[in-house]
This record gives C-alpha cells, structure tokens and sequence, in this order.
C-alpha cells in the first residue's frame, strides 16, 4: 500500500512553491526593518585614500559602517578545512586600505527603506588610487609581477601535486603521446534567488535571528557566534525556502555578519536583498581553471601514464571553499579509468577578480573535460571508437573495489560497486549512438559525442535528524539538510514513512532551522539524499522499534511478532490488532499506559556518520549536435544519459536533477562566461550578457538508468545532483569536433575552450579571421 501511496502522491514542496506560498528572504517584513546597501569598489585594484561618509550621514543614514567602525575586522569567516599547502589570505568583512576586485565591499548604509539607501549609498565619496591590475592567471605568475598579497610569492596561493606511480618514466616508455591545452573560463552558479539576509538582533534576550539564503545555515551559525561573540544556542538561522543555490551559497560570507551586527547596533531589524549586478561582481565564482594534459597509452589505446598542468584563477582572495575545486579537480584527473602512473601539478594563481569557490560539480567537470576530449582524440590515432576506448580502460566490476586514489577535505572515494562498462553499452544502445557524421535539412553537420562523468557524492560526514510522533500520530521529522528546490524534503518524508510502515500523507518534514537540531551540516556536494537520508531513516528505526516495543506490552506479546503497515499495528501474519500509531503515541505522553517519566513522546535522534567515505557515482552521456558550418553555431538536437543513482528514493525527483543538471551542463558548454577585461572590469554583469541557457536551446533529455545499490550506506544512495553537469561538455565537444572532421593540433585546440563560442568554432574550421 505503501509504494501506491508514493506513486499517487506529488512533491511534498511543490503545492506551497507553485501557489506562491513560499518564505523566501525577501518575503520577510517585520515592523521597523530598516534596508542595508553596500558600497562596492567599481575599480579591481586601489589604495583606499580616504573615505567620506558625511554627505549621507547628514542626508539622512541611520548607520554607515567602513572597515574602522568593526571592532571585528581582524577576525576572519572560519572554514572546515584548509589544504595544507595553501597561503590564507581572507578578505576583511569590508576593505581596509585595498580592493582587489570589483565588487568588494567598502562600506555598508543602512536607511529606512531600499530606494533611500541606494541614494545615500550615492553620496559616500571613495578616493581610490588605481593600482596595476591582474586580469589573467598567467600573467599573475609572469617575471617581476607585483603580488596582491605579500604572502602570495609570484602570485601563487597554493601549489600541490597529485601523483600516483612514476608518470614521467611511464610517458618516456610509452609507444603513443598526446597533448592538449583545455580552458574552462569563470562561470557561476547564477541562482533565480540572490543571496540576500535579514537580521534581527533581540536585546532583551540578547539574542539574534537571521533568514538568510544558505545551503550551510549550521556554517553561518557558527560563524556568526564566534564573530559577534554570542553562545552558540542564543543565534538562530533560518534558509527556510532558498531560490536555488548550485554551490554559490554554500559557505558564509561577510553580508550576514555585517547585518547582523547592524541589528545589534540598530535595535532594529536590517534586511539586505542583493541585486544581479551584485551578485555577478560579489558572489562567488567558479570554474577559471586551465589545464595543460598528456596522455602516454600503448599501440591498442590502452592508458598508461597521465601528466597534468593545471592553473586555477583563484581570484583576489582565498574563499573559505576555494581551494576545493583545484583540489577535486586534480584528484578525479582519471575519471572511471585505469591509470597507474599519474603526475598532476597545480597552481592556484592570484587575480584581481572575485574570489573563485564552488559551483555545481566543483572541479569533476573541470577534469572529466580535457580527459574525456583527449580520449576520443586517442580512440581516432590508434583507429578505435569512443565507445571502445573507454571500455579498454575503464574500472570493471571484478575490480572492485579499487581505490581510485580520490582524497580530499578529509574524505576518500572507492569505487565499491557498480558496472561501468555496461552503462557505456546501455547509453549507446539507448541513444542510437553512432560515428557517422550526417548532414541536416539545412546543410549542417551532425554528429554524436559521448563522455563518462564521475560524481563524488556524499561529501562531508556527519548529519542529523529526529523523528517525532505526536499525540494524533502524525511525524514529525527534522533534519540538519537545507532544501534549494532538489526535493530533499519529499525524499526524506518517503524514507521515513517506509521505515515506519505509514502513509507519507502522515510524515512533516522541517529543514532549514538550526533550532531544529543541535547539529546539521546542509545541503551541498550532493550529500543530501546519501547523508540526511540515511539521518532520517537511522531515527525511524529507532522510533520503529519503540513503538514496536510499547504495542508488543500492551498486547503481552514480543516485539518480533508485531509489524506496522499504513500506520496500523499488525500481528507477523498480517491480522490486525486494535493498535494504530496514534494509540501508541497517546500511551507514551504523561497519564498514558506506557508513560515512564522519561519518556514524553515517541521521539528519537539519529547522527549519520559516512567514516569521511565519499560515494562515488557514475553517469554516460551521449549528445547528438548539429553545426553550421557559416556561423559556427552549435545546437544540441539529442540527449541520452544513462546515469547509476544507487536506490532511487523517489524517481521522479531522481530524473528532475539529473534533467537539470544536463540542462546546466549544456548552457555551462556554450553560453556562460564571465568576461572581463585588461584591467578586471566585468564586462558580463547582467543576464543579457551572461547567457543562460534557456527552454529553446534545451533539447529533449532522455534518461536511462542502471542501478547497483552503493555499499557505503545503508539506504545504497548515490548523490544525483551534480552528475547531470559534470559529462555535458567533453560529450558535446565530442560531437562537434567529430562533426567538423580532423582538424591541426592549433585548430583543434580552438574547440577546447568553454564555453564554445560561435567564433571558436569558425576558427577551428580555419574560417575566422582575428582583426
């Protein structure tokens, strides 16, 4: 009864979204709430001469704050986990004698309402010296350029290798090399939300409140604790609907701290919504990562050695994530495959851009895009096809569990199970998969690509739930997860109704909270379903047994030969007894027959722990594109991924990610970038000039799937939510490059750089012209 249930039952959080119900950051009005602007530099390198903030003092500001009026501004946002090699350079909650990108904050206005601190915000007059600026990661570590930081020698914030065997002795044997040059300009997460806070600060009880839109709202406690100096327990977060977040909000930043302390100093609530402008100059970036990549492989395409360069444009400063994505994308350099002999460096150069942190796949689609391309390039040296090379290196199941050499933020990936090389099968048996270039009805040529995506999924251990049932037997279930429209609280209401044996009509789901739970980490890195799921459904179990164990007294009977099913208590044979949930919960409140003075209620707490284990997940893609040879446009006309989620919790809310995903990874391959130019201007501050993909560029995405429960918990989850993006761009480059034909090494290089403009294209087939 219960999968029908499921199957009849819609997402929990679609009724409150579509009706316009939702309680964004930017729905919360409270009396008194004043409105926060920031002061940001417009110039990407300066010395700050002076300040004058007395022009919109006397206009009329409730508060201005500069960098001197933080008693805090030596203080620094704390972060998990640092790479050991990485030289800390944090930004200052506002700028102190510098900015170093524009965008950076320098001062804050807080006034009545919006329009008058925009106007105030006016009149505050910057004196900036303009200082030479670093546009470009190679010119940060070009001979005699200045560093933007002292600690920073040659501009370089971080340097590491990632290496597996000998490399360089297993290149010099092998009989085939290839080399190829790969960028993966900026891009961002570019959610429909910005980010945006609202500050409460109660000085009766001396304690505050903020709505802010996070995916890390127990990160954003603690740092707002220990910055502004208040218990832990007297600062209460809340991110209860956030308007998508694809990595851009997974950390804290200054914005909260500011406002927050603005309420303090106020007594009034501060709200603050950033604008797109904003957000495109001040959220985080991501992507800006270079790699140099050789392989060295035998006469029949088999892989031997892997030797990587890769230059990570880190931006201005060391972000409390930034060093993440170098780190992921050095160690996922040989996707699903074999390769013993790896040697990858990286460089995490300084520029003075906006600092660089997570997007959606965070470093997976920065490596799987040079490999993937540069293994259809070996498929076509030694004669083979795509399809063929991968299943010559890839991971079999007889080799698992093999140990990839995965390893970061303290956590490590094994492939533990699945079938890799079927996927490949299924996905061009799916597609219709072919190498034969055709030709569309208006002269273009279309051809098919393919790629595999490896996910790490799971990352981060530890997280929360409790699971409650009152009086009237309904559950209640809090957990530590956000929800940024990835469905976490439908999936969660379903693992917990299936533990218990109820109907999911029955189960509340709460997230977003952290007086929920004492302790949550959020929703990030595709750990939603592999981590809060396994929270929830480790505290059903306990509250199953409780309640089996109080039905099993009132029945004189044991626990074993009872069952729960739609809410009822069952005899092991399926005949009913007199008991339902909402009996047993009554009997264990105060006057109950099972109450025992410790027990209030059927309620328990579970704390899932992975062991720091990531669980890795795979998808193929496969893309048919079409191109026009005059304008060098490139159109996606088919899309196939075959894609191993591990137990599907919910389906639907499975191949919505995924479809999502590819969706980004399409617009990720030929739309977005941000631009700047010679002197750190953003030249792409609005979306009429950051494209994004929309409903006529999207083609139909088919999906399969193969399913082989993971081994690293025990709900056998893989984490979906990255792995739609992290393949779609070697899978489309693929095909355009296979379209277009053989091309020189140059030419060739000139498809490798994302996103694939029309005017790369062009030069690729030698018929584009630079003035």
């Amino acid at each position: 009864m219960y999968e029908n249930n499921k199957a009849r039952l819609l997402r929990a959080e679609d009724y409150s979204l579509l009706t316009g119900r939702g309680s964004f950051v930017d729905d919360i009005h409270m009396d008194r709430m004043a409105q926060a602007v920031f002061v940001r530099s417009p110039i990407a390198h300066a010395r700050i001469k002076s300040i004058d903030t007395e022009p919109a003092q006397k206009a009329g500001a409730i508060l201005i704050l500069t960098a001197k009026d933080l008693p805090f501004i030596e203080k620094r946002l704390a972060a998990r986990y640092w790479h050991p090699s990485i030289r800390k350079v944090l930004p200052t909650f506002l700028a102190v004698d510098v900015v170093r990108y524009v965008g950076e904050a320098v001062a804050l206005v807080v006034a009545e309402d919006r329009y008058r601190a925009e106007d105030l915000a006016e009149l505050i007059e910057v004196d900036y010296e303009p200082m030479e600026a670093v546009a470009k990661a190679g010119q940060g570590v070009s001979p005699g350029s200045e560093p933007l930081h002292s600690e920073w020698p040659g501009n370089v914030a971080a340097q590491f290798r990632h290496s597996i065997g000998d490399a360089d002795v297993a290149l010099g044997r092998s009989a085939r090399r290839m080399e190829r040059r790969f960028y993966f300009h900026r891009q961002g997460g570019m959610p429909l939300e910005t980010r945006g806070c609202v500050a409460n600060y109660d000085h009766a009880q001396e304690a505050l409140t903020i709505w802010t839109s996070t995916q890390t709202h127990y990160a954003v406690r603690a740092n707002l604790a220990e910055i502004l100096q208040l218990p832990e327990q007297s600062v209460r977060v809340r991110a209860e609907s956030v308007g998508g977040g694809f990595g851009a909000k997974s950390r804290p930043y200054h914005e909260e701290v500011l406002i927050s302390y603005a309420s303090r100093l106020i007594g009034r609530p501060v709200k603050w919504i950033e604008d797109r402008l904003e957000h495109m100059q001040a959220t985080t970036q991501s992507r800006g990562i270079e790699t140099a990549l050789e392989l060295g492989y035998d006469d029949s395409g088999r892989v031997e050695a892997l030797r990587g360069r890769l230059v990570v444009d880190i931006g201005a400063y060391v972000f409390t994530s930034g060093i993440i994505t170098a780190e992921v994308a050095a160690a996922h350099c040989c996707g699903p495959y074999k390769i013993p002999n790896v040697a990858v460096d990286v460089f995490c150069v300084g520029t003075n851009k906006t600092p660089l942190a997570t997007c959606r796949g965070a470093g997976q689609p920065e490596a799987t895009f040079p490999l993937e391309c540069l293994l259809d390039l070996i498929a076509a040296d030694v004669g083979i096809s795509a399809a063929e090379i991968r299943d010559r290196n890839i991971v079999r199941p007889q080799d698992m569990p093999y140990d990839p050499s995965i390893s970061y933020g303290g956590s490590k990936g094994i492939f533990e199970s699945g079938d890799f090389p079927a996927m490949i099968q299924r996905a061009m048996l799916t597609s219709g998969y072919h190498e034969k270039v055709e030709q569309g009805p208006r002269g273009e040529r279309i051809a098919w690509g393919m790629a595999c995506g490896l996910e790490a999924t799971g990352l981060i251990n530890f997280e929360t739930a409790r699971v409650r049932v009152d009086g009237s037997g309904v559950v209640h279930v809090d957990c530590g997860l956000t929800s940024q429209g990835q469905g976490q609280v439908t999936a969660l209401r379903d693992i917990c109704a299936e533990t218990l044996g109820v109907s999911p009509r029955y189960v509340v789901v709460r997230l977003g909270d952290t007086d929920l739970l004492g302790f949550g980490r959020g929703t990030f890195a595709s750990r939603g379903a592999v981590m809060g799921g396994n929270a929830v459904a480790g505290a059903a179990a306990k509250v199953r047994r409780k309640i089996l164990a109080g039905a099993a007294q009132l029945l004189q009977c044991v626990p074993e030969m009872l069952n729960i099913s739609d809410g009822l208590v069952v005899r092991a044979d399926g005949t009913a007894t007199a008991l339902s949930l909402r009996d047993i919960a009554q009997a264990c409140q105060p006057n109950g027959l099972l109450f025992s003075g410790d027990v209030a209620a059927l309620e328990d707490t579970y704390v899932f722990d992975n062991k720091n284990t990531v669980t890795m997940a795979l998808s193929v893609h496969a893309a048919k594109v079409a191109v026009d040879e005059r304008t060098g446009g490139c159109s996606v006309v088919d899309y196939v991924v075959v894609h191993d989620a591990g137990r599907m919790l919910v389906p639907k809310v499975v191949e919505g990610q995924i479809v999502g995903g590819a969706a980004e990874g399409i617009g990720c391959t030929l739309f977005s970038e941000f631009v700047h130019d010679e002197e750190g201007q953003l030249l792409t501050g609005s979306l009429a000039d950051y494209l994004l993909i929309s409903a006529p560029e999207t083609p139909e995405i088919r999906i399969d799937h193969l399913e082989t429960k993971a081994t690293t918990n025990p709900l056998g989850i893989r984490g979906v939510g990255e792995g739609g993006t992290i393949a779609a761009p070697p899978a489309i480059v693929n095909a355009v490059r296979r379209a277009i034909g053989p091309r020189e090494v140059e030419l060739q290089e000139q498809l490798f750089r994302l996103p694939l403009r029309p005017d790369n294209v062009l030069r690729a087939l030698g018929q584009f012209q630079d003035s």
